[in-house]
């Protein structure tokens, strides 16, 4: 159901009412998710680090899905100060949430590091998100009291997270010999990993946690590889791969579906069945280590674990 703005400017449709949140929103799936959101009557708050792209989704969302209920934040996801800044900001300004798609994500060609110091994929793709997250968790439980249903967390993971290999001692690849691949597979692993822990812990707050693997995508993620970003082979990429929106459905069934309502912990893909994770984000040590890591590398709050467990 497409969402029309009222009389009053308010969006009607399915999401009327929901405020839902999508990072990395201004390219690619991102992008697409919040539209499709906008089309469905939600307030979207869209999360990005370019401010003009950033205007450029909320205007196309107010003349394209008819729904002006489209806000915009700044966050660099390279930097932790800028991510804490957003989450606060949002939970001020939004004290209720029922949605947060964590999209943002990064594949360096070389290896870089943020304004923290850590690797730049490991630190956009799975420590940014785990503050930001962190910072949510508040709104998102108001929201599931609000409605009287569990408000969604759905992270974007990757098929390449069954190559990924997650190494608890060298995240960075400070001491291993760093592979652009390698650091994007073990950033989706990360997000698996993670998605299965938060979801238990999580168990009793009126949160769902759940991951998406969106399948190969045409996106501009891997811009900095030639063998992509060369325009006769983006062409044919572009022809093999799905689109944009495409993706960008499976992750809004996985955060709207009435059938998943009560569902977490799981992972999908094309279809409203669970697919298998890889068997390394199974043990529960793992999950229980990596998570204590992710914390003291970014200070992020403690779940109040008498509310939530």
């Amino acid at each position: 159901m497409s969402g029309r703005a009222s009389a009053a400017g308010a969006p009607t449709g399915a999401l009327a009412g929901r405020v839902c949140v999508v990072t990395g929103a201004t390219r690619g799936i991102g992008r697409a998710t919040a539209m499709q959101l906008a089309r469905l009557g939600a307030d979207v708050v869209i999360v990005g680090r370019d401010e003009a792209r950033l205007d450029a989704v909320r205007i196309e969302a107010k003349h394209a899905a008819g729904n002006e209920r489209v806000h915009c934040v700044r966050a660099d996801f390279a930097s932790l100060a800028s991510v804490r800044l957003a989450g606060q900001e949002i939970a001020q300004r939004w004290p209720a949430i029922h949605v947060l798609v964590n999209n943002a994500g990064v594949n360096t060609a070389r290896r870089t590091t943020s304004a923290d110091g850590y690797e730049m994929t490991f630190a956009v793709n799975h420590l940014a998100p785990f503050l930001l997250t962190a910072l949510l968790v508040p709104p998102l439980m108001a929201g599931a009291i609000a409605r009287d249903a569990p408000s969604r967390i759905v992270n974007v993971a990757s098929v390449f997270a069954h190559f990924g290999w997650l190494s608890l001692a060298d995240p960075m690849f400070e001491r291993r010999r760093y592979g652009s691949t390698q650091a994007y597979n073990q950033s989706k692993l990360a997000n698996i990993v993670y998605t299965i822990e938060l979801a238990a812990r999580l168990e009793r707050s009126g949160i769902t946690v759940n991951c998406v693997s969106p399948g190969l995508v045409a996106t501009d993620l891997l811009r900095e590889h030639a063998w992509f970003a060369a325009r006769w082979l983006r062409g044919l990429w572009e022809r093999v791969l799905l689109s944009p929106d495409q993706a960008a459905a499976r992750i809004v069934r996985v955060a709207t579906s009435d059938a998943l309502s009560g569902t977490t912990g799981q992972c999908f893909a094309g279809s409203a069945r669970p697919i298998m994770v890889p068997g390394r984000a199974s043990d529960p040590d793992t999950r229980r280590r990596f998570w204590e890591l992710s914390t003291a590398l970014t200070d992020a709050p403690v779940l109040d674990t008498t509310v939530v467990r």
